[in-house]
């Protein structure tokens, strides 16, 4: 990365910044900045100096010295309609997307569920590996989401067993501990809401913390201190490589192993029998485009 237009200090911060992401990517640029604070090398996590991090880590990523997959943004994700040139492209995709879903014949049924989004690319390469779904709250859950969870498990043969993560402030642990459980409970869902980050265990480390008086505009602010205390965590501070960990390990230990290497094999076999069948289609588009000249001429 150049060095021209920019002190020795951001210059350090950047390559600081990129031996973390070397150990912990994919992650958010909070992430970062919580690595950062931690060595010391920011003062606090204070706006202007995580969106001065943030800026020098653009900078960076624009001219190549850190890859752009390293740092994640899923709140500001496009949401696109499928789409393709032709039924030949159509049919490379089915043969690259194929997955069986290796949960039918599993008894355990399990989701991720987070209160911020910001933490989703960090773990995605772990719920895409396990087939687990990630649901995002976006702080308090809607009425409407927590019904539809509701509808989804009333009537299911099994319980619904959701891995927590989230802050250990005021809103984050009432969520896990209170409204969540009770809204669900008053909707007829079947849900075994397990806290899976933060945990009191990361609060005896040394993660950063921050006083719990800086959320005292936050109604849950009295009950928080009275049963956690006056100190704050967030999420973000957590190691992505730790939290990672702890999510594979979570969804590992539910996993009825011999079905799920049966369904491995099953879905190798699958595989070479949809790409001999699909193989074959591309002739379509052949069809196709003779009809779309038909019509364009």
């Amino acid at each position: 990365m150049s060095g021209r237009g920019r002190s020795q200090k951001s210059i350090d911060l950047v390559a600081a910044a990129i031996t973390i992401l070397e150990e912990i990517q994919p992650c958010s640029v909070r992430a970062v900045c919580y690595k950062l604070f931690a060595l010391g090398l920011i003062p606090s996590m204070a706006k202007n100096e995580t969106n001065r991090v943030g800026a020098l880590l653009t900078r960076a990523r624009e001219e190549g010295a850190i890859p752009w997959a390293w740092i994640t943004d899923e709140t500001r994700e496009p949401t696109r309609v499928s789409a393709w040139e032709d039924p030949a492209a159509y049919v490379e995709a089915v043969k690259r997307s194929y997955r069986r879903d290796r949960w039918i014949d599993q008894s355990a049924w399990l989701e991720v569920w987070s209160e911020k989004a910001t933490i989703a690319g960090t773990i995605a390469p772990v719920l895409r590996d396990y087939g687990v779904t990630l649901r995002v709250f976006h702080g308090y859950g809607s009425s409407t989401a927590v019904h539809q969870v509701a509808d989804e498990t009333a009537g299911a043969g099994r319980v619904l067993t959701a891995f927590y993560v989230g802050d250990w402030d005021p809103s984050g642990l009432h969520m896990s501990e209170v409204d969540l459980p009770d809204r669900l409970a008053e909707y007829g869902g079947r849900v075994d809401l397990q806290r899976l980050a933060l945990v009191e265990d990361d609060t005896r480390g040394d993660l950063p913390c921050f006083s719990a008086d800086s959320k005292t505009l936050d109604p849950r602010h009295s009950w928080f201190v009275k049963h956690f205390g006056a100190q704050c965590w967030e999420l973000d501070a957590l190691s992505p490589v730790v939290l990672r960990d702890r999510v594979e390990h979570a969804i590992v230990s539910c996993l009825d192993m011999a079905a799920w290497q049966r369904a491995e094999a099953a879905e190798l076999a699958e595989r070479e029998s949809l790409a001999t069948i699909l193989n074959a289609w591309p002739g379509i588009s052949r069809q196709a485009s003779k009809y779309t000249d038909g019509v364009t001429s």
